[in-house]
């Protein structure tokens, strides 16, 4: 399917860019901090933008939100190519540095309303009553990009520093060739008017939904910081040895979020509610395994917390879509809201690893307590709740 295909893109994009990272330092002008800094004012701009294209896939239809994420990851990619390879060139240093400033903006401001078109597509294609379906494809095909973006971008590396840029100019070309070839989803005329009215804030109602959202991403994002100290801590390896063994690290984790979501989720063998506690539980003993002093323990705690993560999104994401059931795409675009804010908070608690290797765990291990805090709560909810009599 082409929504697959284009939740594959979508994981892949970033996994690309961070791998090539270390090459970009050494071969362009800029340095760490200044990328680090052009990452942060594309993925920033998720906040605003991503309720907005989710609102607007609602009332126009996801095709066209969909479309323009793709060309604008097209031109932002292109232009940051052009800024990095330019960038040597001391006259040019700062007309590369606003070029690659503006190539991040349009990312920001374009590619956050993929997820949410994406899922939306998805759930026209299957229907309503095939939500968590739906979800899952999506879901399915980000955890792909995951797991073989890295192995692509490594690959092309070691043809030019720069290849990864170029075959994230490259993939959104091919993926709107296929979007070209997909019919345009039809929407009910009698709801593409209800989104108008939702507000841009979230209510209440999504409050536990979009706070697990936070609060994972919390946990991932602070995880993945935390590595190299976290080896380092338990071993003398040297730096190529720590890189290789954070690579397997995230491909263990991407390898069992893809089995999970195949074996568990797509197969229906569970309720979401029951995939929320089940994967709360997860990702708290996969934090918890992380506190022992064994670097093969650290493969088993990734692989459990990778597989609680993968029941968790779904299930909240579901759960959430049901209290707006008849807008998903405005929904979708409340989480991948929280998802930023969640990323953007572990990038400020990252220093946290400098004072103690653990701390980051730590937090983790708190963000996790507080889902399944969460999850219990929201099946007692369920479980009170006087029956629907007619």
């Amino acid at each position: 399917m082409g929504h697959q295909r284009l939740g594959s893109f979508d994981g892949n994009r970033s996994k690309c860019l961070l791998v090539s990272l270390p090459f970009l330092v050494e071969q362009s002008a800029f340095d760490l901090t200044t990328w680090s800094v052009l990452i942060a004012i594309g993925s920033l701009l998720f906040l605003p933008s991503a309720p907005y294209w989710g609102r607007y896939s609602d009332t126009q239809g996801p095709k066209r939100v969909v479309v323009q994420s793709l060309i604008g990851v097209v031109v932002s990619f292109f232009l940051l190519y052009l800024c990095t390879l330019l960038s040597n060139d001391s006259a040019q240093l700062s007309a590369c540095l606003i070029g690659a400033v503006i190539a991040r903006i349009i990312y920001g401001l374009t590619a956050s309303g993929m997820v949410p078109a994406c899922q939306h597509w998805a759930t026209l294609i299957c229907g309503p009553e095939n939500r968590l379906q739906a979800i899952t494809i999506i879901s399915v095909g980000l955890s792909t990009g995951r797991l073989i973006g890295p192995l692509i971008a490594v690959a092309a590396l070691k043809l030019s520093p720069y290849a990864a840029l170029m075959i994230m100019v490259a993939l959104p070309l091919l993926a709107l060739t296929i979007i070209a070839l997909q019919p345009l989803p039809e929407l009910d005329p009698n709801k593409v008017k209800t989104p108008t009215t939702l507000p841009w804030i979230p209510s209440k109602n999504f409050l536990p939904y979009l706070t697990s959202a936070i609060a994972l991403c919390i946990g991932v994002a602070l995880l993945q910081y935390s590595f190299t100290p976290l080896i380092h801590s338990i071993t003398d390896w040297s730096a190529s040895q720590v890189s290789d063994v954070i690579g397997i690290l995230l491909s263990i984790g991407a390898t069992c979020t893809l089995t999970v979501q195949l074996l568990v989720v797509k197969s229906h063998r569970m309720t979401p509610m029951k995939m929320y506690r089940l994967g709360a539980l997860m990702f708290l003993v996969g934090f918890l395994l992380f506190l022992a002093p064994s670097i093969w323990f650290y493969g088993i705690a990734m692989a459990i917390m990778a597989g609680g993560a993968a029941l968790i999104v779904p299930a909240y994401t579901s759960e959430a879509t049901n209290q707006q059931h008849d807008a998903p795409g405005t929904v979708a675009g409340y989480i991948a809201m929280s998802h930023t804010i969640g990323y953007g908070l572990a990038s400020l608690l990252a220093y946290t690893a400098t004072m103690n290797p653990h701390y980051p765990v730590y937090i983790g291990i708190g963000s996790s307590l507080l889902i399944v805090g969460i999850a219990e709560r929201l099946i007692k909810q369920s479980t009170n709740k006087p029956p629907n009599c007619s």
